[in-house]
Order: structure tokens, then sequence, then C-alpha cells
């Protein structure tokens, strides 16, 4: 449940997918840095547009969940559909009604994620706004980055392997916790 998601002292908290985890982690420090200067939403990511072109189990759809938890609207795209998770909890395909392209989708967004595991795939830089935050998982890199690093605003992250080591370790230590916790009793 959204507002339990990594702080609740006495239930120490639900196993994520450590990279989903891990880019959930990179968004929210950015946007923690964002609201220390305004007042801060009722959710994190209240009224923001978000997506992610990638639908695996282990990092598209536990992402998508987890941001839209916070109040995103979010987009996940894979190669035969669009998704569109609601913050509310609701999941439309957008595809089937044919209402948004992957070049929409990225154009309204404030964040884009990309994990497409191909040297070919790019996501095209006239299509990425300004001030938009850009994480890149796959191997490979999914944006031109030199031309990305040209635009107004925008951040750029190429990596996520050393935070999402850290993820790892946390559900490690939470698994450890819970496992001695449920034997003291």
């Amino acid at each position: 449940h959204d507002d339990a998601v990594f702080t609740a002292p006495e239930d120490l908290g639900p196993i994520y997918p450590c990279t989903a985890l891990a880019v959930f982690r990179i968004l929210e420090s950015f946007q923690l840095s964002l609201n220390a200067k305004t007042e801060s939403p009722q959710r994190l990511f209240e009224g923001k547009t978000m997506t992610i072109i990638n639908r695996s189990e282990v990092l598209g759809l536990p992402l998508a969940t987890m941001l839209s938890n916070q109040g995103a609207s979010m987009y996940s795209i894979d190669i035969n559909s669009i998704l569109q998770f609601m913050p509310v909890g609701e999941v439309r395909i957008r595809r089937e009604q044919a209402t948004k392209t992957m070049e929409e989708c990225v154009r309204q967004s404030s964040a884009v994620i990309t994990g497409v595991p191909s040297q070919s795939f790019r996501v095209p830089t006239e299509w990425i706004s300004e001030n938009a935050t850009l994480i890149n998982v796959a191997t490979e890199s999914n944006f031109e980055e030199d031309e990305v690093a040209e635009l107004p605003g925008v951040t750029y992250v190429p990596h996520v392997g050393r935070v999402t080591v850290a993820a790892l370790e946390h559900n490690l230590c939470l698994l450890h916790q819970n496992y001695h916790r449920d034997k003291s009793k």
C-alpha cells in the first residue's frame, strides 16, 4: 500500500524488485529536492506524468505501479501496446483505443525511464521536454547522450547499477530483519 512503501517502523515493508526500487529512489531523491523549495503534495509524484519504455515483471510493471501509487500518471510502453496506470489504481489500455502514441507519451512526460535491451533503440531527442528527467536502465543507452546533454534543464541518469546494488542490500536487510523478528516471537 502506497503510504508505507518504504517507511514502516513496525512492518518492515514490502520487498520490491531491485532495479525498480533503484529507479524509484532516484526519482524520489530528485522530487524531494524539488519539494524542499515548495509545499510538498500529499503523494510524492502527485500530478506528474511519466513514461517507462519497458514492461518487464522486474522493472516496468512494478515501477509503473509504485509511481502511480504515489500520484503519477504512468505510461507503460512495450512493443505491443501502451498501458496507462492512473493514480487511482486504474489501468487503461491505450494502444487499442489509438489515443496515444509513444511520441505523445514521451512529450507529455516529466520523466522518461527506458530499459530496452537493444543497441538500435533510441528515444528521439526532439520528443523530450525541457526539464525532463531521463533514466537509462538498459546496458546500451536508449538516448543520444550528446544531444540530451544540450537540452535545457534535462537531468540524465545513464546508469542505475550502483543504486540497484544498494536496493538489493536494502532488500536483504529487510529480509534478514523479518526472518529474525519472526524467530524471536
